[in-house]
């Protein structure tokens, strides 16, 4: 019998109880989808999926990177706007 090695994670309780139920729902049990995917990992030299940000999450990232404008009265926001 292989060695075995205890790994432990934090996670919501809502995330464990969703996945646990999914895993179930396909047959498995947390722990053998957990090692499935790291068993895919190693396979793939990387993550099993593709990662990568969405065109919002880039764009959101933009806009909370860049200064703020203080546009003060309504007024002013009108011109702001009308030079963009």
């Amino acid at each position: 019998m292989k060695e075995t090695a205890r790994i432990q994670i934090r996670t919501s309780e809502d995330m464990k109880r969703r996945a646990s139920q999914l895993f179930e729902d396909l047959g498995l049990d947390l722990g053998t989808a957990i090692n499935m995917f790291l068993s895919q990992s190693l396979r793939e030299g990387g993550l099993p999926f593709r990662s990568q940000l969405s065109k919002f999450d880039r764009e959101m990232e933009e806009a909370e990177a860049s200064p703020v404008t203080h546009m003060g009265d309504v007024e002013n926001m009108k011109d702001i706007i009308h030079h963009v």
